[in-house]
Protein backbone atom coordinates (compact mmCIF):
# COMPACT_ATOMS: atom_id res chain seq x y z
CA UNK A 1 0.00 0.00 0.00
CA UNK A 2 1.01 3.60 -0.66
CA UNK A 3 -0.07 6.28 1.82
CA UNK A 4 -0.47 9.90 0.72
CA UNK A 5 -0.49 12.48 3.54
CA UNK A 6 -1.77 15.95 2.64
CA UNK A 7 -1.92 18.64 5.37
CA UNK A 8 -4.05 21.71 4.61
CA UNK A 9 -4.66 25.05 6.29
CA UNK A 10 -7.00 27.61 4.73
CA UNK A 11 -6.45 28.37 0.99
CA UNK A 12 -9.17 25.93 -0.07
CA UNK A 13 -8.75 26.49 -3.81
CA UNK A 14 -5.07 25.52 -3.72
CA UNK A 15 -5.85 22.48 -1.59
CA UNK A 16 -8.51 21.42 -4.10
CA UNK A 17 -6.05 21.78 -7.00
CA UNK A 18 -3.43 19.79 -5.08
CA UNK A 19 -5.81 16.94 -4.27
CA UNK A 20 -7.13 16.90 -7.82
CA UNK A 21 -3.62 16.69 -9.25
CA UNK A 22 -2.70 13.85 -6.89
CA UNK A 23 -5.83 11.92 -7.82
CA UNK A 24 -5.10 12.44 -11.53
CA UNK A 25 -1.53 11.17 -11.12
CA UNK A 26 -2.71 8.14 -9.15
CA UNK A 27 -5.26 7.38 -11.88
CA UNK A 28 -2.74 7.75 -14.73
CA UNK A 29 -0.30 5.41 -12.96
CA UNK A 30 -3.01 2.86 -12.20
CA UNK A 31 -2.45 3.04 -8.44
CA UNK A 32 -6.00 3.74 -7.22
CA UNK A 33 -6.40 0.30 -5.68
CA UNK A 34 -3.04 0.57 -3.90
CA UNK A 35 -3.44 4.01 -2.33
CA UNK A 36 -4.86 5.41 0.89
CA UNK A 37 -5.19 9.14 1.61
CA UNK A 38 -4.46 10.67 5.01
CA UNK A 39 -5.92 14.19 4.87
CA UNK A 40 -5.32 16.70 7.66
CA UNK A 41 -7.01 20.05 8.31
CA UNK A 42 -4.59 21.99 10.51
CA UNK A 43 -7.28 23.95 12.36
CA UNK A 44 -8.23 26.19 9.43
CA UNK A 45 -10.01 29.46 10.23
CA UNK A 46 -13.25 28.39 8.50
CA UNK A 47 -14.17 25.19 10.36
CA UNK A 48 -16.21 23.66 7.53
CA UNK A 49 -14.27 24.64 4.40
CA UNK A 50 -11.43 22.11 4.36
CA UNK A 51 -13.46 19.26 5.96
CA UNK A 52 -16.09 19.84 3.27
CA UNK A 53 -13.41 19.58 0.60
CA UNK A 54 -12.17 16.33 2.13
CA UNK A 55 -15.68 14.89 2.11
CA UNK A 56 -16.14 15.83 -1.55
CA UNK A 57 -12.80 14.24 -2.38
CA UNK A 58 -13.73 11.05 -0.53
CA UNK A 59 -16.94 10.79 -2.54
CA UNK A 60 -15.12 11.30 -5.86
CA UNK A 61 -12.15 8.91 -5.61
CA UNK A 62 -11.97 5.14 -5.63
CA UNK A 63 -9.38 4.92 -2.86
CA UNK A 64 -9.67 4.90 0.91
CA UNK A 65 -9.74 8.39 2.41
CA UNK A 66 -9.19 8.97 6.13
CA UNK A 67 -9.35 12.56 7.32
CA UNK A 68 -8.95 14.55 10.54
CA UNK A 69 -9.29 18.14 11.72
CA UNK A 70 -6.85 19.21 14.43
CA UNK A 71 -8.32 20.83 17.52
CA UNK A 72 -5.33 23.19 17.77
CA UNK A 73 -2.72 24.30 15.24
CA UNK A 74 -0.01 21.66 14.79
CA UNK A 75 2.06 23.38 12.08
CA UNK A 76 4.43 21.48 9.76
CA UNK A 77 6.17 19.22 12.26
CA UNK A 78 3.06 18.25 14.18
CA UNK A 79 1.03 17.53 11.05
CA UNK A 80 3.86 15.49 9.53
CA UNK A 81 4.28 13.48 12.75
CA UNK A 82 0.54 12.84 13.04
CA UNK A 83 0.31 11.80 9.40
CA UNK A 84 3.18 9.33 9.74
CA UNK A 85 1.50 7.98 12.88
CA UNK A 86 -1.70 7.20 10.92
CA UNK A 87 -0.22 6.10 7.58
CA UNK A 88 -0.23 2.35 6.94
CA UNK A 89 1.61 2.12 3.64
CA UNK A 90 4.99 0.57 2.93
CA UNK A 91 5.70 3.81 1.08
CA UNK A 92 4.45 7.16 2.37
CA UNK A 93 4.13 10.41 0.44
CA UNK A 94 3.95 13.69 2.37
CA UNK A 95 2.70 16.47 0.09
CA UNK A 96 1.96 20.05 1.13
CA UNK A 97 -1.33 21.45 -0.14
CA UNK A 98 0.31 24.06 -2.38
CA UNK A 99 1.83 21.49 -4.73
CA UNK A 100 0.56 20.58 -8.19
CA UNK A 101 1.56 16.92 -8.49
CA UNK A 102 2.25 15.30 -11.86
CA UNK A 103 2.29 11.64 -12.93
CA UNK A 104 5.97 11.92 -13.91
CA UNK A 105 6.92 13.31 -10.49
CA UNK A 106 5.15 10.53 -8.64
CA UNK A 107 6.40 7.81 -11.00
CA UNK A 108 10.01 8.99 -10.76
CA UNK A 109 10.04 9.22 -6.96
CA UNK A 110 8.64 5.69 -6.70
CA UNK A 111 11.22 4.40 -9.18
CA UNK A 112 14.18 6.05 -7.45
CA UNK A 113 12.99 4.79 -4.07
CA UNK A 114 13.06 1.23 -5.42
CA UNK A 115 16.70 1.44 -6.50
CA UNK A 116 18.21 0.91 -3.04
CA UNK A 117 16.66 -0.10 0.28
CA UNK A 118 18.97 2.34 2.07
CA UNK A 119 17.19 5.26 0.37
CA UNK A 120 14.99 6.42 3.23
CA UNK A 121 13.61 9.69 1.85
CA UNK A 122 13.28 10.85 -1.76
CA UNK A 123 12.45 14.37 -2.84
CA UNK A 124 12.33 15.94 -6.27
CA UNK A 125 12.94 19.36 -7.77
CA UNK A 126 10.53 22.28 -8.10
CA UNK A 127 10.27 25.93 -9.06
CA UNK A 128 10.35 26.92 -5.35
CA UNK A 129 12.59 24.90 -3.02
CA UNK A 130 13.29 25.67 0.64
CA UNK A 131 16.93 25.25 1.76
CA UNK A 132 18.02 23.56 -1.50
CA UNK A 133 18.70 26.17 -4.21
CA UNK A 134 20.50 23.48 -6.23
CA UNK A 135 17.17 21.64 -6.58
CA UNK A 136 15.28 24.66 -7.93
CA UNK A 137 14.17 24.30 -11.56
CA UNK A 138 12.07 26.88 -13.41
CA UNK A 139 9.94 25.60 -16.31
CA UNK A 140 11.12 26.74 -19.71
CA UNK A 141 7.58 26.87 -21.12
CA UNK A 142 4.89 27.60 -18.55
CA UNK A 143 1.48 29.05 -19.31
CA UNK A 144 -0.62 27.40 -16.59
CA UNK A 145 -1.52 24.11 -14.92
CA UNK A 146 -2.01 22.38 -18.27
CA UNK A 147 1.74 22.77 -18.88
CA UNK A 148 2.93 21.31 -15.58
CA UNK A 149 2.55 17.62 -16.55
CA UNK A 150 4.23 18.25 -19.92
CA UNK A 151 7.27 19.97 -18.45
CA UNK A 152 7.49 17.37 -15.68
CA UNK A 153 7.40 14.55 -18.24
CA UNK A 154 10.03 16.33 -20.35
CA UNK A 155 12.38 16.53 -17.36
CA UNK A 156 11.69 12.91 -16.37
CA UNK A 157 12.49 11.70 -19.88
CA UNK A 158 15.63 13.86 -20.02
CA UNK A 159 17.12 12.93 -16.64
CA UNK A 160 15.54 9.54 -15.95
CA UNK A 161 16.39 8.20 -12.50
CA UNK A 162 19.37 10.51 -11.95
CA UNK A 163 19.64 11.25 -8.24
CA UNK A 164 22.00 12.88 -5.77
CA UNK A 165 22.47 12.50 -2.03
CA UNK A 166 21.54 15.35 0.32
CA UNK A 167 23.07 16.09 3.72
CA UNK A 168 20.01 18.08 4.81
CA UNK A 169 16.33 17.09 4.82
CA UNK A 170 13.98 19.94 4.04
CA UNK A 171 10.93 19.19 2.01
CA UNK A 172 7.21 19.65 1.51
CA UNK A 173 6.80 16.91 -1.13
CA UNK A 174 8.68 13.72 -0.31
CA UNK A 175 8.45 9.93 -0.30
CA UNK A 176 9.45 7.92 2.78
CA UNK A 177 10.12 4.22 3.19
CA UNK A 178 8.33 2.25 5.92
CA UNK A 179 11.66 0.75 7.03
CA UNK A 180 12.81 4.24 7.98
CA UNK A 181 9.67 5.03 9.99
CA UNK A 182 9.95 1.76 11.89
CA UNK A 183 13.61 2.50 12.66
CA UNK A 184 13.42 6.12 13.86
CA UNK A 185 9.70 6.80 14.36
CA UNK A 186 8.06 10.11 13.47
CA UNK A 187 9.12 13.75 13.57
CA UNK A 188 9.98 15.24 16.96
CA UNK A 189 7.04 17.46 17.90
CA UNK A 190 9.17 19.47 20.31
CA UNK A 191 10.08 21.43 17.18
CA UNK A 192 6.96 23.51 16.54
CA UNK A 193 6.85 24.30 12.86
CA UNK A 194 10.55 24.45 12.11
CA UNK A 195 13.66 22.23 12.45
CA UNK A 196 11.53 19.09 12.63
CA UNK A 197 12.63 18.05 9.13
CA UNK A 198 16.40 18.69 9.55
CA UNK A 199 16.22 16.75 12.82
CA UNK A 200 14.39 13.88 11.11
CA UNK A 201 16.87 13.80 8.24
CA UNK A 202 19.79 13.75 10.65
CA UNK A 203 18.25 10.86 12.58
CA UNK A 204 17.62 9.04 9.29
CA UNK A 205 21.24 9.37 8.20
CA UNK A 206 22.50 8.31 11.63
CA UNK A 207 20.35 5.18 11.25
CA UNK A 208 22.05 4.33 7.95
CA UNK A 209 19.50 5.72 5.50
CA UNK A 210 20.13 8.06 2.59
CA UNK A 211 18.38 11.35 1.76
CA UNK A 212 18.07 11.55 -2.01
CA UNK A 213 16.87 14.08 -4.58
CA UNK A 214 15.50 12.64 -7.83
CA UNK A 215 16.62 15.27 -10.34
CA UNK A 216 14.11 14.12 -12.97
CA UNK A 217 11.08 14.49 -10.67
CA UNK A 218 9.57 17.99 -11.01
CA UNK A 219 6.35 19.46 -9.63
CA UNK A 220 4.87 22.93 -9.33
CA UNK A 221 5.16 24.57 -5.90
CA UNK A 222 2.96 27.64 -5.39
CA UNK A 223 4.59 28.55 -2.07
CA UNK A 224 1.27 29.36 -0.38
CA UNK A 225 0.15 26.10 1.19
CA UNK A 226 -0.09 24.48 4.59
CA UNK A 227 2.48 26.58 6.47
CA UNK A 228 1.90 29.91 4.68
CA UNK A 229 -1.87 29.51 4.61
CA UNK A 230 -2.10 31.07 8.04
CA UNK A 231 -0.07 34.07 6.96
CA UNK A 232 -2.36 34.73 4.01
CA UNK A 233 -5.49 34.68 6.15
CA UNK A 234 -4.41 37.11 8.87
CA UNK A 235 -4.26 40.32 6.85
CA UNK A 236 -1.21 41.40 8.87
CA UNK A 237 1.54 43.54 7.31
CA UNK A 238 4.32 41.47 5.69
CA UNK A 239 6.93 42.69 8.19
CA UNK A 240 4.83 41.42 11.10
CA UNK A 241 4.40 38.07 9.39
CA UNK A 242 8.16 37.75 8.84
CA UNK A 243 8.92 38.77 12.43
CA UNK A 244 6.48 36.22 13.84
CA UNK A 245 7.89 33.49 11.63
CA UNK A 246 11.47 34.27 12.61
CA UNK A 247 10.49 34.12 16.26
CA UNK A 248 9.27 30.55 15.71
CA UNK A 249 12.42 29.70 13.75
CA UNK A 250 14.71 31.00 16.50
CA UNK A 251 12.78 29.14 19.20
CA UNK A 252 13.03 25.90 17.22
CA UNK A 253 16.75 26.50 16.59
CA UNK A 254 17.36 26.83 20.33
CA UNK A 255 15.60 23.50 20.90
CA UNK A 256 17.75 21.94 18.18
CA UNK A 257 20.86 23.24 19.95
CA UNK A 258 19.65 21.82 23.25
CA UNK A 259 18.94 18.44 21.69
CA UNK A 260 22.14 17.96 19.70
CA UNK A 261 24.60 20.19 21.56
CA UNK A 262 26.52 23.29 20.56
CA UNK A 263 28.97 22.43 19.15
CA UNK A 264 28.48 20.65 16.78
CA UNK A 265 25.39 22.83 16.19
CA UNK A 266 26.57 26.40 15.39
CA UNK A 267 26.21 28.93 18.23
CA UNK A 268 24.18 31.26 16.00
CA UNK A 269 21.46 30.59 13.44
CA UNK A 270 23.00 30.50 9.96
CA UNK A 271 22.19 29.02 6.56
CA UNK A 272 21.66 25.31 7.17
CA UNK A 273 23.64 24.47 4.04
CA UNK A 274 26.77 25.77 5.79
CA UNK A 275 26.41 23.44 8.79
CA UNK A 276 28.80 20.54 9.37
CA UNK A 277 26.17 17.81 8.99
CA UNK A 278 28.78 15.05 8.73
CA UNK A 279 30.08 16.14 12.12
CA UNK A 280 26.57 15.89 13.54
CA UNK A 281 26.40 12.32 12.23
CA UNK A 282 29.11 11.43 14.74
CA UNK A 283 27.64 13.35 17.68
CA UNK A 284 26.54 11.61 20.86
CA UNK A 285 22.96 10.36 21.06
CA UNK A 286 20.66 13.36 21.46
CA UNK A 287 18.60 14.21 24.50
CA UNK A 288 15.35 12.30 24.18
CA UNK A 289 16.92 9.59 22.02
CA UNK A 290 16.92 8.84 18.30
CA UNK A 291 13.44 7.24 18.16
CA UNK A 292 10.24 9.27 18.38
CA UNK A 293 7.13 7.23 19.09
CA UNK A 294 4.07 7.61 16.84
CA UNK A 295 1.31 9.85 18.21
CA UNK A 296 -1.34 7.60 19.84
CA UNK A 297 -5.09 7.90 19.37
CA UNK A 298 -5.30 8.66 23.09
CA UNK A 299 -3.60 12.02 22.48
CA UNK A 300 -6.97 13.31 21.16
CA UNK A 301 -5.28 15.90 18.95
CA UNK A 302 -7.81 15.67 16.15
CA UNK A 303 -11.39 14.84 15.30
CA UNK A 304 -12.07 12.36 12.52
CA UNK A 305 -13.96 13.72 9.52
Amino acid sequence: MISIIVPCRNVRDLAAECLGSIHAAVHVLGLAGQVEYVLLDDCSDAPEAIPGLFQQFRAAVGSEVRAWRFKQRQHYTGAFAFGLSRARGNLVFFISSDMHVTPAWMRTLLAVSSLDRTIGIVRGVANIVDSHPNHQVEPTFERGPEDYPRFSEFLAQSLGLTHVDDALFSGDAVLLRRDLIEKIGVLDTRFYGYFGDPDYGLRARRAGFRLVCAKGAWLKHYGQGHVKGEDLSTGRPPEQIRAARMELVRAAFQKFQQKWGSPPVPPELTDLNTWEWDRLLKAASPKGGEFQHPIPESAHLAQAI
